[in-house]
Protein backbone atom coordinates (compact mmCIF):
# COMPACT_ATOMS: atom_id res chain seq x y z
CA UNK A 1 0.00 0.00 0.00
CA UNK A 2 1.63 3.35 -1.00
CA UNK A 3 2.52 5.74 1.78
CA UNK A 4 1.33 9.33 2.00
CA UNK A 5 3.85 12.00 1.21
CA UNK A 6 2.35 14.16 3.96
CA UNK A 7 2.49 11.27 6.46
CA UNK A 8 -1.15 11.53 7.52
CA UNK A 9 -2.25 8.83 9.95
CA UNK A 10 -4.01 6.04 8.11
CA UNK A 11 -7.61 6.07 9.34
CA UNK A 12 -8.83 2.60 10.42
CA UNK A 13 -11.97 2.25 8.29
CA UNK A 14 -12.11 -0.74 5.90
CA UNK A 15 -10.39 -0.34 2.53
CA UNK A 16 -11.21 -1.84 -0.85
CA UNK A 17 -8.94 -4.87 -1.14
CA UNK A 18 -5.27 -3.87 -1.09
CA UNK A 19 -5.99 -0.28 -2.12
CA UNK A 20 -6.38 2.85 -0.05
CA UNK A 21 -9.89 3.44 -1.38
CA UNK A 22 -12.52 3.05 1.33
CA UNK A 23 -14.58 -0.12 1.00
CA UNK A 24 -17.51 0.19 -1.39
CA UNK A 25 -19.80 -1.45 1.14
CA UNK A 26 -19.47 1.54 3.47
CA UNK A 27 -21.50 3.71 1.10
CA UNK A 28 -24.81 2.24 -0.10
CA UNK A 29 -27.09 4.47 -2.15
CA UNK A 30 -29.81 6.34 -0.30
CA UNK A 31 -32.85 4.10 0.07
CA UNK A 32 -35.65 5.29 -0.26
CA UNK A 33 -34.70 7.81 -2.98
CA UNK A 34 -35.71 11.43 -2.44
CA UNK A 35 -38.81 12.59 -4.28
CA UNK A 36 -38.80 15.35 -6.91
CA UNK A 37 -40.40 17.64 -4.35
CA UNK A 38 -37.69 16.95 -1.77
CA UNK A 39 -34.92 17.53 -4.31
CA UNK A 40 -36.55 20.79 -5.45
CA UNK A 41 -36.75 22.03 -1.85
CA UNK A 42 -32.99 21.54 -1.54
CA UNK A 43 -32.36 23.13 -4.95
CA UNK A 44 -34.40 26.21 -4.07
CA UNK A 45 -32.64 26.70 -0.73
CA UNK A 46 -29.26 26.29 -2.43
CA UNK A 47 -30.11 28.89 -5.08
CA UNK A 48 -31.34 31.34 -2.43
CA UNK A 49 -28.13 30.93 -0.47
CA UNK A 50 -26.12 31.46 -3.65
CA UNK A 51 -27.63 34.87 -4.46
CA UNK A 52 -27.61 36.29 -0.92
CA UNK A 53 -24.78 37.55 1.25
CA UNK A 54 -23.93 36.48 4.79
CA UNK A 55 -26.54 38.90 6.15
CA UNK A 56 -29.24 37.37 3.99
CA UNK A 57 -29.50 40.33 1.63
CA UNK A 58 -29.71 39.87 -2.14
CA UNK A 59 -26.41 40.47 -3.92
CA UNK A 60 -26.47 43.39 -6.34
CA UNK A 61 -26.68 42.33 -10.00
CA UNK A 62 -26.36 44.53 -13.11
CA UNK A 63 -29.65 44.04 -14.93
CA UNK A 64 -30.69 47.22 -16.79
CA UNK A 65 -29.53 47.84 -20.39
CA UNK A 66 -27.44 50.85 -19.28
CA UNK A 67 -25.73 48.86 -16.52
CA UNK A 68 -25.02 46.00 -18.87
CA UNK A 69 -23.51 48.31 -21.50
CA UNK A 70 -21.41 50.08 -18.85
CA UNK A 71 -20.14 46.69 -17.73
CA UNK A 72 -19.42 45.69 -21.33
CA UNK A 73 -17.36 48.84 -21.95
CA UNK A 74 -15.46 48.26 -18.72
CA UNK A 75 -14.81 44.64 -19.62
CA UNK A 76 -13.60 45.55 -23.12
CA UNK A 77 -11.30 48.17 -21.64
CA UNK A 78 -9.81 46.05 -18.86
CA UNK A 79 -9.77 42.55 -20.33
CA UNK A 80 -9.00 43.00 -24.03
CA UNK A 81 -5.65 42.21 -25.62
CA UNK A 82 -4.21 45.32 -27.38
CA UNK A 83 -3.07 43.18 -30.33
CA UNK A 84 -5.69 40.49 -30.84
CA UNK A 85 -8.85 42.28 -29.69
CA UNK A 86 -8.61 45.35 -31.99
CA UNK A 87 -8.11 43.06 -34.98
CA UNK A 88 -10.99 40.81 -33.96
CA UNK A 89 -13.56 43.50 -33.16
CA UNK A 90 -12.65 45.58 -36.23
CA UNK A 91 -13.55 42.51 -38.29
CA UNK A 92 -17.04 42.37 -36.77
CA UNK A 93 -20.17 44.37 -37.29
CA UNK A 94 -20.61 46.77 -34.39
CA UNK A 95 -24.06 45.31 -33.72
CA UNK A 96 -22.42 41.93 -32.97
CA UNK A 97 -19.98 43.10 -30.31
CA UNK A 98 -22.39 43.07 -27.38
CA UNK A 99 -23.31 39.46 -28.14
CA UNK A 100 -19.66 38.50 -28.54
CA UNK A 101 -18.44 40.11 -25.32
CA UNK A 102 -21.22 40.75 -22.83
CA UNK A 103 -23.14 37.49 -23.17
CA UNK A 104 -20.07 35.23 -22.66
CA UNK A 105 -18.98 37.51 -19.80
CA UNK A 106 -22.33 37.06 -18.08
CA UNK A 107 -22.09 33.32 -18.67
CA UNK A 108 -18.73 33.34 -16.88
CA UNK A 109 -20.25 35.21 -13.92
CA UNK A 110 -23.06 32.66 -13.77
CA UNK A 111 -20.55 29.80 -13.92
CA UNK A 112 -18.90 31.20 -10.81
CA UNK A 113 -22.26 31.40 -9.05
CA UNK A 114 -23.22 27.89 -10.08
CA UNK A 115 -20.00 26.65 -8.49
CA UNK A 116 -21.17 28.13 -5.18
CA UNK A 117 -24.65 26.70 -5.80
CA UNK A 118 -23.26 23.16 -6.05
CA UNK A 119 -21.58 23.57 -2.66
CA UNK A 120 -24.86 24.57 -1.04
CA UNK A 121 -26.80 21.95 -3.02
CA UNK A 122 -24.71 19.12 -1.57
CA UNK A 123 -25.31 20.44 1.94
CA UNK A 124 -29.06 20.90 1.50
CA UNK A 125 -29.57 17.53 -0.20
CA UNK A 126 -27.70 15.88 2.66
CA UNK A 127 -29.85 17.68 5.22
CA UNK A 128 -33.06 16.47 3.60
CA UNK A 129 -31.65 12.97 3.15
CA UNK A 130 -30.69 12.83 6.83
CA UNK A 131 -34.40 12.95 7.67
CA UNK A 132 -35.30 10.15 5.27
CA UNK A 133 -36.06 6.62 6.38
CA UNK A 134 -33.00 4.33 6.46
CA UNK A 135 -30.66 7.26 5.75
CA UNK A 136 -26.95 6.69 6.31
CA UNK A 137 -26.48 10.42 6.89
CA UNK A 138 -26.81 11.19 10.58
CA UNK A 139 -26.05 14.92 10.71
CA UNK A 140 -24.82 17.65 8.36
CA UNK A 141 -23.12 20.98 9.08
CA UNK A 142 -21.78 23.86 7.04
CA UNK A 143 -18.01 23.57 6.91
CA UNK A 144 -15.49 26.25 7.74
CA UNK A 145 -12.46 27.49 5.82
CA UNK A 146 -11.51 24.87 3.20
CA UNK A 147 -14.26 22.43 4.06
CA UNK A 148 -17.67 23.11 2.53
CA UNK A 149 -19.51 20.57 4.61
CA UNK A 150 -19.07 18.24 7.56
CA UNK A 151 -21.27 15.19 8.06
CA UNK A 152 -21.53 12.16 10.30
CA UNK A 153 -22.17 9.01 8.30
CA UNK A 154 -23.48 5.59 9.25
CA UNK A 155 -21.44 2.85 7.63
CA UNK A 156 -22.76 -0.71 7.23
CA UNK A 157 -20.51 -3.37 8.77
CA UNK A 158 -18.37 -0.67 10.40
CA UNK A 159 -20.08 0.27 13.60
CA UNK A 160 -18.23 3.47 14.51
CA UNK A 161 -19.30 5.34 11.38
CA UNK A 162 -17.29 8.09 9.69
CA UNK A 163 -16.90 11.84 9.97
CA UNK A 164 -16.90 13.33 6.47
CA UNK A 165 -15.03 16.55 5.62
CA UNK A 166 -15.85 17.51 2.06
CA UNK A 167 -14.84 20.29 -0.29
CA UNK A 168 -17.40 20.44 -3.11
CA UNK A 169 -16.24 21.75 -6.48
CA UNK A 170 -18.12 22.37 -9.70
CA UNK A 171 -15.63 20.31 -11.70
CA UNK A 172 -12.42 18.34 -11.33
CA UNK A 173 -10.34 21.13 -12.88
CA UNK A 174 -11.52 23.77 -10.39
CA UNK A 175 -8.42 23.10 -8.27
CA UNK A 176 -5.19 23.12 -10.26
CA UNK A 177 -2.37 20.62 -9.83
CA UNK A 178 -0.17 22.89 -7.76
CA UNK A 179 -3.07 23.79 -5.45
CA UNK A 180 -4.18 20.23 -4.70
CA UNK A 181 -1.58 19.38 -1.98
CA UNK A 182 -2.32 22.60 -0.11
CA UNK A 183 -6.08 22.14 -0.29
CA UNK A 184 -5.85 18.54 0.91
CA UNK A 185 -3.47 19.54 3.69
CA UNK A 186 -5.82 22.26 4.91
CA UNK A 187 -8.85 19.99 4.62
CA UNK A 188 -7.26 17.18 6.58
CA UNK A 189 -5.87 19.55 9.18
CA UNK A 190 -9.44 20.65 9.86
CA UNK A 191 -10.33 17.01 10.44
CA UNK A 192 -7.36 16.40 12.72
CA UNK A 193 -8.00 19.55 14.75
CA UNK A 194 -11.52 18.48 15.78
CA UNK A 195 -11.82 17.47 19.42
CA UNK A 196 -14.24 15.01 21.01
CA UNK A 197 -14.71 13.12 17.73
CA UNK A 198 -15.21 9.41 18.40
CA UNK A 199 -15.08 8.14 14.81
CA UNK A 200 -12.47 8.07 12.03
CA UNK A 201 -12.58 10.77 9.39
CA UNK A 202 -12.56 10.70 5.62
CA UNK A 203 -11.78 13.75 3.47
CA UNK A 204 -13.41 14.19 0.09
CA UNK A 205 -13.27 16.33 -3.02
CA UNK A 206 -16.81 16.23 -4.35
CA UNK A 207 -17.18 17.00 -8.07
CA UNK A 208 -20.67 18.08 -9.10
CA UNK A 209 -20.22 17.85 -12.87
CA UNK A 210 -18.90 14.85 -14.82
CA UNK A 211 -15.20 14.81 -15.77
CA UNK A 212 -14.69 14.42 -19.52
CA UNK A 213 -18.41 14.80 -20.12
CA UNK A 214 -19.50 11.40 -18.80
CA UNK A 215 -21.22 10.33 -15.59
CA UNK A 216 -19.56 7.07 -14.58
CA UNK A 217 -21.11 4.11 -12.79
CA UNK A 218 -21.47 4.22 -9.00
CA UNK A 219 -18.39 2.23 -8.00
CA UNK A 220 -16.28 3.76 -10.76
CA UNK A 221 -16.93 7.31 -9.52
CA UNK A 222 -14.60 7.23 -6.50
CA UNK A 223 -10.82 7.30 -6.51
CA UNK A 224 -7.81 8.36 -4.48
CA UNK A 225 -6.14 11.60 -5.56
CA UNK A 226 -2.56 10.79 -6.69
CA UNK A 227 0.42 13.00 -7.42
CA UNK A 228 2.65 12.80 -10.51
CA UNK A 229 4.63 9.94 -8.92
CA UNK A 230 1.47 7.88 -8.45
CA UNK A 231 1.46 8.35 -4.67
CA UNK A 232 -1.58 9.58 -2.71
CA UNK A 233 -1.55 13.13 -1.43
CA UNK A 234 -3.24 11.59 1.59
CA UNK A 235 -4.43 8.01 2.22
CA UNK A 236 -7.62 9.43 3.71
CA UNK A 237 -8.70 11.77 0.91
CA UNK A 238 -10.87 10.63 -1.99
CA UNK A 239 -12.47 12.20 -5.03
CA UNK A 240 -16.20 11.60 -5.47
CA UNK A 241 -17.63 12.23 -8.92
CA UNK A 242 -21.35 12.92 -9.57
CA UNK A 243 -21.99 9.29 -10.51
CA UNK A 244 -21.39 8.48 -6.85
CA UNK A 245 -22.03 11.76 -5.03
CA UNK A 246 -25.68 12.32 -5.95
CA UNK A 247 -26.90 8.69 -5.81
CA UNK A 248 -25.22 8.25 -2.43
CA UNK A 249 -26.89 11.35 -1.00
CA UNK A 250 -30.29 11.14 -2.70
CA UNK A 251 -30.73 7.70 -4.28
CA UNK A 252 -31.23 9.53 -7.59
CA UNK A 253 -28.90 9.65 -10.62
CA UNK A 254 -26.97 12.84 -11.24
CA UNK A 255 -29.03 13.58 -14.36
CA UNK A 256 -32.19 13.81 -12.21
CA UNK A 257 -30.53 16.42 -10.01
CA UNK A 258 -29.37 18.41 -13.04
CA UNK A 259 -32.83 18.31 -14.64
CA UNK A 260 -34.65 19.45 -11.51
CA UNK A 261 -32.07 22.18 -10.80
CA UNK A 262 -32.32 23.46 -14.37
CA UNK A 263 -36.04 24.10 -13.89
CA UNK A 264 -35.24 26.91 -11.42
CA UNK A 265 -32.29 28.57 -13.16
CA UNK A 266 -34.36 31.30 -14.82
CA UNK A 267 -35.78 32.30 -11.44
CA UNK A 268 -32.45 32.67 -9.66
CA UNK A 269 -29.72 33.05 -12.32
CA UNK A 270 -31.43 34.85 -15.23
CA UNK A 271 -29.43 36.00 -18.26
CA UNK A 272 -30.18 39.72 -18.52
CA UNK A 273 -27.86 40.11 -21.51
CA UNK A 274 -30.07 37.77 -23.52
CA UNK A 275 -33.25 39.50 -22.39
CA UNK A 276 -31.92 42.97 -23.31
CA UNK A 277 -29.54 42.15 -26.15
CA UNK A 278 -31.20 44.26 -28.87
CA UNK A 279 -31.46 47.41 -26.79
CA UNK A 280 -27.97 46.88 -25.40
CA UNK A 281 -26.48 46.51 -28.88
CA UNK A 282 -27.93 49.87 -29.90
CA UNK A 283 -26.74 51.54 -26.71
CA UNK A 284 -23.27 50.07 -27.11
CA UNK A 285 -23.01 51.41 -30.65
CA UNK A 286 -23.86 54.89 -29.36
CA UNK A 287 -21.22 54.57 -26.67
CA UNK A 288 -18.62 53.61 -29.28
CA UNK A 289 -19.53 56.76 -31.23
CA UNK A 290 -19.13 58.94 -28.15
CA UNK A 291 -15.79 57.31 -27.39
CA UNK A 292 -14.69 57.98 -30.99
CA UNK A 293 -13.85 54.33 -31.61
CA UNK A 294 -15.55 54.01 -35.01
CA UNK A 295 -14.06 54.62 -38.46
CA UNK A 296 -15.71 56.05 -41.56
CA UNK A 297 -17.30 52.66 -42.31
CA UNK A 298 -18.94 52.78 -38.86
CA UNK A 299 -16.89 49.83 -37.68
CA UNK A 300 -14.34 49.59 -34.88
CA UNK A 301 -11.13 51.37 -35.80
CA UNK A 302 -8.18 49.12 -34.92
CA UNK A 303 -5.78 51.87 -33.88
CA UNK A 304 -8.35 53.83 -31.90
CA UNK A 305 -9.48 50.68 -30.09
CA UNK A 306 -5.87 49.70 -29.32
CA UNK A 307 -5.30 53.15 -27.79
CA UNK A 308 -8.56 52.82 -25.85
CA UNK A 309 -7.27 49.60 -24.33
CA UNK A 310 -3.69 50.65 -23.71
CA UNK A 311 -4.03 54.27 -22.56
CA UNK A 312 -6.08 56.10 -19.96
Amino acid sequence: MPSSRNKFTLQPYPREGDTLLSAHGLFPKQDLPLTDKEVLVAVEIAFKRTITDKKGSLRRVNSSPKELVDLCIKHLKLRSCPILSPFFYSSCEVDEIFDLDAIPHEMQRQRMKIGVFYQYLAIELMRISSNAKNSNIEAVFDGSREGDLVADLKTPKYSSGLRLYASVKKSSDTVGGQDIPGVILRLENIAKSEINVTRPYICVFGYATPPNGKVKEYKESRHIKLNNQGLPYSPNCESWEPGFLFPYITGRPATDIYKLSMSLVSKYLPFYTLKNRKECSLLLKERFKKLNLLNEERKIDKIKFMKFIATN
